[in-house]
């Protein structure tokens, strides 16, 4: 037993494991903290009819704080590599999770007319499609504009070159795995310190690799499912049978649920058995997009749970989610209400994607000087982008023939979720098809957007432009050429590449808003700052379009024709 305890303790102190729980805890925790700003805020912005989330505002906050103590002091950015970023970008990769929630209320707020499902279907791909392209050529083009006026010739640097510790909820394009070699290079090293040592190989190996020692490794890989189970059993039952409150115990559910899908991904991601038929694994990986996974579970539980209480669904779900932010269920309980009866396991999951949206503040700080090279280009198309969204989008959803409430969801299509709502409300739109367009527009992203990236072989990750760049330096080398136009041909290749990581950035952030940055930060991609800062200029802009009274009312006339 003792033996045992001893493997595992070496197991959890390895530094790579370490790290990455060390990471989710302060992750975690910063979740509740983030809720000390955020509740306050919002209800203070609630009290004045303001309709904006407290959860920009905290992002703001937090990039200008990191600045300023940056500038102060340039210690700042060694702080924040070395004790924040992991954290960070455990929350971004997990913010999806917070987007479960909103998925699972279409199962109330459906469509009543079925007719108007192929015409939402026909709107969303029209106006997608337009998205993605006309964004990419404006921002593409603004961005050579831009490097001309400034004069800027020079590689942007990227400081993102670390590997990841998280497994990515989003479902990426799959690329063949290398761990077979890697776990030959293991072995053939484990045999290399028996002979020198004059072991036993068989001894070596049971020392090393023995079933035991297995068993404690795969434990330590799959820890947060057992944690999970454990607070289940601990914490969400007893709290059940002893107060009928269900939402801790549906929120560890949920949480459950979230990680065997991202298990459930990675398993597919690294079978060798699939190995053999590459497309039926792609398909398979991207089917399994964790949202997507969780969200099925999820409905089929909420179900289950309707039919054995023999209540309406409508019921159960106003149940998970009784409310639009957590403030709101807050305010409800300070003036003389349950708990019960007002804070569900689908308020809980607010949280998350708020302290998701305040780590692209930290995000921001740490390619702000990328960014600043970048922003008259991210304003322009984001503007642009803004009117044509509120006008055109709403025009088109409205000619194919939807009600006027739907045709109004498509002036937000894109905008996350935390500005959307406020803007479709304002309008008197749909907020629960607003909300589906968004997800189902991000959920599309994170399927294809590996494989898109792939097929337009666009150089946005850091593993990619070290190749390219080593393959450059190789090639000098052998030739030892120095020629002048060799250099300028790799500095137009070197611009023309930062063009399309800027513009990618700006695609992704624009389009798939918070869940296509969560898919970029676990791509270790680039283009993350450019998309995160996009996605909340351009939020900011469509919520302050419907904001001005004229404006509102021209889009909602042209909602009505």
């Amino acid at each position: 037993m003792n033996s045992v305890i001893q493997q595992l303790c070496r197991a959890l102190h390895k530094p790579a494991t370490a790290k990455r729980y060390r990471d989710a805890g302060i992750g975690l925790a910063f979740i509740g903290l983030n809720q000390v700003l955020v509740v306050p805020i919002q209800i203070t912005l609630d009290l004045y009819s303001i309709n904006l989330p407290a959860s920009i505002l905290v992002m703001l906050l937090f990039s200008l704080l990191l600045l300023t103590a940056n500038y102060i002091h340039g210690g700042t950015e060694k702080l924040y590599s070395k004790h924040l970023r992991g954290p960070t970008d455990f929350l971004g990769r997990h913010m999806s999770f917070g987007f479960v929630a909103s998925f699972i209320m279409l199962n109330r707020d459906h469509i009543s007319n079925v007719i108007d499902v192929p015409r939402i279907a026909g709107a969303f791909f029209i106006t997608t499609l337009a998205g993605y392209i006309s964004t990419y050529l404006v921002a593409f083009g603004s961005s050579k504009l831009e490097q001309r006026l400034r004069g800027v010739r020079e590689k942007i640097s990227d400081v993102e070159s670390r590997p990841k510790c998280w497994p990515s909820p989003s479902a990426a394009w799959p690329a063949p795995p290398t761990d077979r070699s890697a776990k030959r290079i293991s072995q053939l090293s484990r045999l290399s310190v028996a002979i020198s040592n004059e072991r036993s190989l068989i001894l070596a190996e049971a020392v090393k690799g023995g079933p035991v020692s297995q068993l404690i490794e795969q434990i330590v890989r799959t820890g947060p499912l057992w944690i999970c189970i454990f607070l289940l059993a601990v914490v969400g039952v007893p709290v059940y049978f002893t107060t009928r409150y269900e939402a801790p115990f549906e929120v560890l559910c949920f949480i459950l649920f979230w990680i065997l899908s991202v298990q459930f991904q990675r398993s597919l991601k690294s079978s060798y058995r699939l190995l053999r038929f590459p497309y039926l694994r792609s398909v398979m990986v991207m089917a399994a997009n964790p949202v997507l996974v969780t969200w099925a579970i999820g409905t089929a539980y909420l179900w289950i749970k309707t039919g054995y209480r023999g209540q309406s669904i409508d019921v159960t779900i106003t149940e998970f989610h009784c409310h639009q932010t957590l403030a709101e269920g807050i305010v409800t309980i300070v003036k003389g209400g349950r708990i019960s009866n007002n804070i569900g396991a689908g308020d809980l999951s607010g949280p998350v994607l708020d302290a998701g949206i305040v780590c692209m503040g930290f995000k921001m700080f740490e390619y702000r000087k990328e960014l600043w090279e970048s922003v008259y280009t991210v304003l322009a198309t984001c503007a642009l982008l803004a009117v044509a969204n509120v006008s055109l989008n709403v025009m088109l959803a409205r000619a194919l023939g939807l009600q006027p409430a739907d045709a109004l969801a498509f002036a937000a299509r894109s905008v996350t979720i935390a500005l959307g709502v406020p803007a479709i409300e304002s309008l008197g739109g749909s907020t629960t098809l607003m909300s589906a367009l968004v997800i189902f527009g991000g959920i599309i992203f994170q399927m294809g957007g590996d494989w898109l990236f792939s097929l337009l072989r666009i150089n946005d990750q850091e593993r990619q432009l070290k190749s390219s760049d080593s393959n450059n330096s190789s090639y000098t080398e052998t030739t030892g050429s120095t020629d002048m136009w060799n250099e300028k041909d790799m500095q137009k290749q070197i611009t023309r590449t930062d063009n399309e990581v800027i513009a990618v950035g700006v695609t992704v952030g624009i389009n798939a808003a918070a869940m296509g940055t969560a898919h970029l930060i676990e791509r270790d991609s680039r283009a993350t700052a450019y998309s995160a800062l996009s996605m909340t200029v351009f939020g900011a802009m469509t919520v302050a379009l419907t904001a001005v009274p004229s404006v509102s009312e021209i889009i909602v006339s042209l909602a009505s024709r």
